[in-house]
């Protein structure tokens, strides 16, 4: 396959990935902003969480709805944006149309120009509920689609590549971000707990699995053990490690490459299948959360290094 085909097929799968997760986590965060804290620091660690704090406050200065809302839904300069995170995989779609079924580029193109006319104010004056849920509704179509349309080729694994790497990516950053405000002793309240598995759909799940026993100890081993939970740490890694397998490529020095990228992600796979409770309330998951999202960045340099090297990583 050729690198420029890769690279837009993996970036496909990371935008798109990216897209849906902020789109959920802005969501949860919306409606909780006013739950035993003040809408500032909310705001505030929803940009730390998904932005950067330094450029928000060069560009913005305060933490306000509007501005916390444009610069993390709609504006164009802000490289995770839902409006930039949307362009980026439609504009890597788009220069590989012909080899892309086009019901896929139907739904996002579709998302994209409706995204684009969008301002602040129509997402805050009708329902932002309904104005994140849609964008998230239209992501599950994309995925719905590719999953029921596309060949199991080396087109479908590359996306799945990207999907599944940026979706541990993602969930760590959150469970650091939550770790981390836990330790400052700032989010420990229920409702505030509750959010981090909302944002990634859990609630039922972990639920399911709990019931009313809801403790930090417990979502981080949910979010991070689970085998069966799609949105799982563990279970990216395993999907990951699946897909990389799958890619067969002519050239022997790039499948044995890929190959060697696969027994990583299977190497992280079985670390986290070691981890137990002790790991979980020690000190020492902090430094498996940092060693976990190295990881994630080092698969994702070596597969722009194999595949497409002129591509810089562009991380959530």
């Amino acid at each position: 396959m050729m690198g420029r085909t890769a690279e837009a097929l993996f970036w496909i799968g990371r935008y798109a990935e990216r897209t849906e997760n902020h789109a959920r986590l802005i969501d949860v965060y919306y409606h909780i902003r006013e739950e035993k804290e003040s809408g500032g620091q909310s705001w505030s660690r929803l940009i730390d969480t998904i932005g950067d704090r330094t450029v928000f406050a060069e560009q913005y200065g305060s933490f306000t709805e509007q501005h916390v809302l444009q610069y993390i839904t709609l504006d164009k300069n802000n490289s995770n944006s839902l409006l930039a995170c949307t362009n980026h995989a439609r504009t890597n779609l788009r220069n590989i149309r012909e080899k892309m079924p086009g019901e896929l580029w139907d739904i996002l193109n579709g998302l994209y120009l409706w995204l684009k006319e969008k301002e602040v104010r129509d997402i805050t004056t009708d329902s932002p509920h309904l104005f994140f849920r849609f964008i998230r509704d239209s992501l599950s179509m994309f995925q719905g689609a590719a999953t029921s349309v596309m060949p199991r080729e080396n087109e479908w694994f590359f996306v799945e590549t990207g999907r599944y790497l940026e979706r541990a990516e993602n969930l760590l950053r959150l469970l650091q971000s939550l770790c981390n405000d836990y330790a400052r002793e700032e989010l420990c309240s229920y409702p505030l707990m509750l959010s981090v598995l909302k944002s990634v759909s859990g609630y039922e799940a972990f639920r399911r699995q709990y019931a009313d026993t809801v403790s930090l100890g417990h979502i981080v081993k949910f979010l991070m053990l689970s085998e069966s939970f799609p949105r799982s740490v563990s279970y990216s890694f395993s999907a990951l490690e699946s897909s990389l397998r799958s890619i067969e490529e002519d050239e022997p020095d790039l499948n044995e490459a890929v190959q060697k990228l696969a027994k990583l992600a299977g190497k992280v796979k079985a670390n986290l299948a070691c981890m137990d409770d002790d790991d979980i309330l020690s000190g020492k998951l902090e430094m498996t959360l940092h060693a976990l999202l190295e990881s994630c960045s080092h698969m994702g340099l070596r597969m722009s290094k194999i595949f497409f090297p002129s591509r810089e990583e562009v991380s959530a």
